[in-house]
């Protein structure tokens, strides 16, 4: 349902030009309302998603009640030049049992996904998640992914223990992307959107997480 949805809006907007060469690709600082974008899957997406402000810094808050809305931004970036994925992320409420290999329990408190093919009929993403049950560095595929389809889902962090607080990530995803496709070179990858997503649909329960500062990198 998910990769159905991106792929049917994403289809026919997208373009393959490449951003300015600078040393970062900037994705979001979250300094302002959320731009036309952002589209949400379901037209409520900000009544979920919603900028707030702590401690004079602005970030994006996302509040899930047994909702499967997202967000998700067109972009165009080479993975090859810009290998880095960088983002702040907090954990506030895990859904219940939430389990990203499981239909029944498939809610994440927090996820920042990349859509790295746009054909509606061969899609592949990779979706790193903050899971209620998964342990950390686990590596799955969703449950929501038929073949040709292919979701890999990795997760970075687990459970309560550092909900709450402030998490930096840095993930290479130009490695991610030849470890799940086993490829050993790639001449070039082009990254046609992110997405995030706090979800709580599938376990209906609540969902809470903040998300700030997401760009691509080089190093």
């Amino acid at each position: 349902m998910l990769l159905t949805f991106l792929f049917t809006i994403l289809l026919g907007q997208i373009t393959t030009s490449h951003p300015v060469q600078n040393e970062n690709y900037i994705v979001a600082h979250f300094n302002a309302p959320l731009s036309k974008n952002w589209k949400g899957r379901h037209a409520n997406f900000k009544d979920i998603y919603q900028i707030k402000t702590e401690n004079n810094n602005q970030y994006l808050s996302a509040k899930s009640i047994n909702s499967d809305n997202l967000i998700v931004k067109e972009i165009a970036v080479d993975l090859v030049k810009y290998p880095y994925l960088n983002w702040k992320w907090r954990a506030n409420h895990l859904p219940k049992n939430g389990n990203e290999s499981v239909k029944k329990y498939c809610d994440a408190a927090a996820s920042v996904a990349i859509i790295l093919n746009t054909n509606r009929f061969f899609p592949k993403t990779i979706k790193y998640s903050w899971s209620t049950t998964l342990k950390k560095n686990k590596v799955t595929e969703s449950p929501f992914a038929f073949w040709p389809a292919q979701c890999d889902v990795k997760i970075l962090q687990s459970g309560a223990e550092n909900a709450g607080q402030w998490q930096t990530e840095k993930v290479n995803i130009l490695a991610d992307y030849k470890e799940f496709y086993d490829l050993t070179k790639v001449d070039s990858k082009i990254v046609y959107a992110i997405v995030i997503m706090t979800d709580s649909d599938n376990t209906q329960s609540l969902s809470a997480a903040d998300y700030d500062a997401i760009y691509f990198s080089k190093n």
